[in-house]
């Protein structure tokens, strides 16, 4: 089924409320200070005088290494200590595998600058699930000026230079000196950067209890291993916003059936004892609620098994989804409701989620398409897409080496994408404008492309490296690289990382230039957004699709979490007009390439099918989609 209708408005980006320092995203310049926690995706240890958590997994070590560069900064530390675990937060966000593997057999001492009391600090996370220095700091550090490294804009050191100059503790102290005029005074701010402390304050405000779909889902993800593990579990599934793959979540919820009622008390008395667990909200027979350390809220909900289907159906909803099934159940004299589907007083048996939709006579709608978008119309015509799933996709697209901002060879990546099962592997290091992420001259780019051929013959047979590049778009539209260095490429990621204050219609005609280029493969991340951290420029989405189509310029959609652009609600509109997306990692890391799972899900939530994805295609029918895009167009 199509729907001509234009899609939704994008959500504004919101900024979590989560506590330590995020990366700058690798490719973007004028980003201006990092934002908090881009890349945290699991609690913290607990302060010190609380008992250590469980065992801590890299990304959490990461993460507590970031906001020690930021605590140190805050505290006034030499600014080479603090860099220092900036550092080594990068390096071992590099390494692959389990990180107490990694520390006995000193692949974590080889790591560059890994000194010994960084290695000491990595070693007391990973034995003890805390870092006493950590502990100092939080103990000395006012709460208000580490949150206020939430602010978009406001790092560490202008927070402490605000701090000495104004003796300001607390956001709203923060926020009623700007209003005063007092931080534009300040040497090195004036009164752009008073605007733009406003804004940030604003933002995180109205925004600060959301969080990026990959940090809720490693969360609950948590939890729902630890109830699975009971004996009184019959089912047990994360439902809500998560279940739908919403890209930023406001809270979780975690639904489980028991044979018994005598079952519950069991499995509510483990979420609430679990380490994760900060603080209750509310507990009952049916029901448990809490507060996670994240600061994410969590429903609990025990269910008999019988009522489980209709259970699953409802709490996974939308709430729009919903409200258009009761109303069509109610046409057919059917009641709809968590407890079942009642005819009567009768409830009509259901085994599964399946079997609820078949009584209310459609074909089953996968959990992504919950929106009340067209999916109930659909289904009950029959006519639901076959989805795309991550099997599918032949090849990966969009990933960055060393040759660039990378964190690996092109060999370590290629060897990762054949792990993956994968045929081919799309190159795509930055183009020379990008100097803060070591982009590629036209010298380097012959000599990326000699390597490129070199292993290509080692892997003959087994996975062809595609020469791409994700070239800069440039303040007035034209490509970082000439035509005929462009056209030694494979294929052309465009994608802007500059500028982005230019207004609506100048990034319109900047993005469909780019495009107009007879060398533009592929529009890349078209909005620039980073989820939670950046809002991003505002094209007409609907007029840069458009032009997409008639020039058959692909538009990718990122699956890095912190992304997620294009938008979802825009691939209905862009494949009915004939636009094909592809699925892409932008990965910088073997790691990175696990982006790919998380595009998928954003790209089922767009009804995106096989046939509309490029990297479905075999690696000779993509280079010869690539060549009809140039033929078409003259080069």
């Amino acid at each position: 089924m199509t729907n001509k209708e234009p899609p939704d408005q994008q959500p504004s980006p919101t900024v979590t409320s989560l506590t330590p320092r995020p990366l700058r995203r690798e490719g973007d310049q004028n980003a201006g200070e990092p934002s908090p926690l881009a890349t945290t995706q699991t609690p913290l240890p607990r302060s010190a005088g609380e008992e250590a958590s469980e065992a801590l997994d890299k990304g959490q070590i990461v993460a507590i290494l970031n906001e020690m560069s930021d605590l140190l900064e805050l505290d006034g530390a030499n600014s080479f200590e603090a860099r220092a675990y900036a550092n080594a937060a990068r390096a071992l966000g590099s390494l692959e595998g389990d990180i107490g593997e990694a520390l006995r057999d000193g692949r974590v001492a080889r790591l560059p600058g890994m000194g010994k009391t960084l290695l000491a600090r990595v070693n007391e996370l990973v034995t003890t699930g805390r870092l006493a220095h950590r502990d100092e700091l939080i103990a000395r550090i006012p709460p208000g000026l580490r949150q206020m490294v939430r602010i978009p804009g406001l790092g560490p050191k202008r927070i402490r230079q605000i701090n000495q100059a104004l003796n300001i503790t607390t956001i709203p102290e923060l926020r009623q000196a700007a209003e005063d005029g007092r931080i534009a005074a300040l040497p090195g701010f004036g009164a752009k950067s008073q605007e733009n402390i406003l804004k940030g304050i604003t933002f995180i405000e109205q925004h600060g209890d959301h969080y990026r779909f990959d940090v809720a889902e490693a969360q609950a993800e948590a939890i729902a291993a630890a109830l699975r593990a009971l004996p009184q579990v019959k089912r047990l599934s994360i439902a809500g916003s998560l279940r739908r793959k919403k890209e930023i979540i406001g809270d979780t919820d975690i639904l489980v059936s028991v044979e018994r009622d005598e079952d519950r008390a069991p499995i509510m008395e483990r979420l609430v004892s679990h380490p994760q667990v900060v603080s209750i909200t509310g507990q009952g027979d049916t029901k448990t609620s809490v507060v996670l350390q994240s600061g994410i809220a969590l429903d609990l909900r025990v269910v008999r098994d019988d009522e489980y289907p209709y259970a699953l159906h409802h709490f996974t909803g939308s709430k729009e989804h919903n409200i258009a099934i009761r109303s069509r159940a109610h046409a057919q004299g059917i009641k709809v409701n968590e407890y079942g589907l009642f005819k009567g007083d009768q409830r009509i048996p259901c085994a599964d989620e399946a079997d609820v939709f078949r009584a209310l006579g459609m074909t089953y709608i996968e959990p992504e398409l919950r929106e009340d978008r067209g999916e109930i119309e659909a289904a009950l015509e029959g006519t639901l897409p076959r989805l795309l799933t991550v099997d599918d996709l032949r090849g990966i697209l969009h990933v960055h080496s060393t040759w660039s901002d990378g964190k690996a060879t092109i060999r370590e990546m290629a060897e990762a994408t054949l792990a993956l099962g994968k045929e081919y592997l799309g190159m795509c290091d930055h183009s020379k404008v990008a100097a803060y992420a070591n982009g590629l001259n036209e010298n380097a780019v012959r000599r990326q492309h000699e390597e490129i051929d070199r292993l290509n013959e080692e892997f003959a047979g087994r996975l062809r490296i595609l020469k791409g590049t994700e070239c800069d778009i440039l303040k007035d539209g034209s490509l970082d690289y000439d035509d005929k260095t462009l056209a030694t490429f494979d294929f052309v990621i465009a994608s802007v990382h500059s500028n982005f204050n230019l207004s609506p219609a100048e990034q319109t005609q900047r993005l469909i230039r780019a495009m107009e280029n007879p060398y533009c493969s592929i529009l890349g991340h078209p909005t620039g957004r980073i989820l939670l951290e950046r809002e991003g420029y505002q094209p007409d989405l609907e007029a840069v699709i458009m032009r997409a189509g008639e020039l058959g310029v692909a538009i990718e959609l990122n699956g890095d979490p912190h992304r997620f652009d294009l938008d979802w609600r825009y691939l209905r509109f862009a494949t009915e007009r004939g636009v094909r997306i592809p699925i892409t990692p932008d990965a910088h890391s073997p790691e990175g390439l696990r982006n790919i799972r998380y595009g998928v899900g954003m790209a089922r939530k767009g009804w995106l099918t096989p046939e509309q994805t490029l990297n479905t295609l075999s690696a000779d029918d993509l280079l010869a989609f690539f060549a009809a895009q140039r033929k078409r167009r003259g080069v």
